[in-house]
């Protein structure tokens, strides 16, 4: 219990920091009523839209009052068309969850068996495959991956459509972008995992018993050495959402990521805020998942 409290903490003061550091950074951003209103537009034209805005008031004065208004759910409207921010984000999550869910699944599909292979026959053909292949993913942007792909999948050979949201065939470039953006650290730390367990002392106990060694692959090895990877996993989606601001922009996919830059192009902070809070209140519910799925899968962290 003492775990999940400090997790509920540590959440807590995540949630907070995020939406103050990106209060401040929205209003260092500049006017937004230099984009709302037209050029010629009067200082009185002006002052009058930020009074209607709440920007007149002074800069703690907003904060309380956004802060005040966040903890009911309540992140504003937009300056632009008057739609309220939780509806327009709900718009445009699922598909951002989409493409992180397909995502991960990908990189965990061949991530997870591969790094298994490559600890069990270290040294290997496997092994040197998973090494090589995780340090070129490694050392590739993801939008420069998104390119790369459209150019051969798309324009190439026509298999797939350049941009767009709303199929199967839409989803398979950007989804496997990510995908190789989380295979690298995935596989090597599956790898790392389960070569520190392989020579516990639990293992030749299995394997003096008399256990198929792919039962104590299985049951033994991957049951302890799961720990960390699930950490990473938890990580992983985190840095998925993160990397889908990138790749829905170059694939023009409508996800909360696309949404944010054009927000902050726009200058519209209610929906700069409201994404970047429901990306942070995302990111603190699935760690606290993480840190459940840890305690039920190895049971000797369930009573610390």
């Amino acid at each position: 219990m003492q775990v999940f409290l400090r997790q509920a903490i540590l959440g807590i003061l995540v949630v907070l920091s995020a939406l103050t550091l990106t209060f401040i950074l929205v209003r260092l951003s500049g006017d937004p009523t230099s984009i709302i209103l037209p050029q010629d537009a009067t200082e009185a034209q002006r002052a009058l839209l930020r009074e209607q805005l709440g920007l007149n008031q002074s800069l703690v004065t907003q904060f309380l009052s956004y802060l005040g208004n966040a903890v009911t759910g309540d992140f504003g409207k937009s300056y632009f068309d008057s739609e309220s921010v939780t509806s327009i984000v709900m718009r445009h999550l699922p598909n951002t969850l989409v493409l992180a869910g397909a995502s991960l699944a990908i990189a965990c599909l061949f991530a997870l068996p591969l790094g298994v292979m490559a600890a069990v026959w270290r040294d290997g053909p496997v092994d040197r495959f998973v090494q090589v292949t995780a340090v070129i993913g490694a050392s590739m942007p993801s939008f420069w991956v998104g390119l790369l792909l459209i150019q051969v999948f798309a324009v190439g050979l026509n298999l797939f459509p350049t941009y767009g949201t709303g199929s199967a065939a839409h989803l398979a470039l950007p989804a496997l972008t990510l995908a190789i953006y989380a295979f690298p650290s995935l596989a090597r730390l599956t790898r790392s995992s389960m070569l520190e367990v392989l020579p516990q002392s639990y293992v030749m106990a299995a394997r003096a018993k008399g256990m198929p060694e792919s039962r104590v692959i299985s049951r033994t090895v991957l049951r302890n050495g799961m720990v960390p990877v699930l950490t990473l996993l938890a990580l992983e989606i985190g840095n998925l959402i993160g990397g889908a601001v990138l790749t829905e922009t170059v694939f023009a996919w409508e996800g909360i990521g696309r949404l944010a830059i054009t927000s902050i192009q726009r200058r519209d902070f209610p929906v700069v805020q409201g994404v970047v809070a429901y990306v942070a209140v995302g990111f603190v519910i699935v760690t606290f998942l993480a840190e459940v799925a840890i305690r039920f899968v190895n049971p000797r962290l369930r009573h610390k």
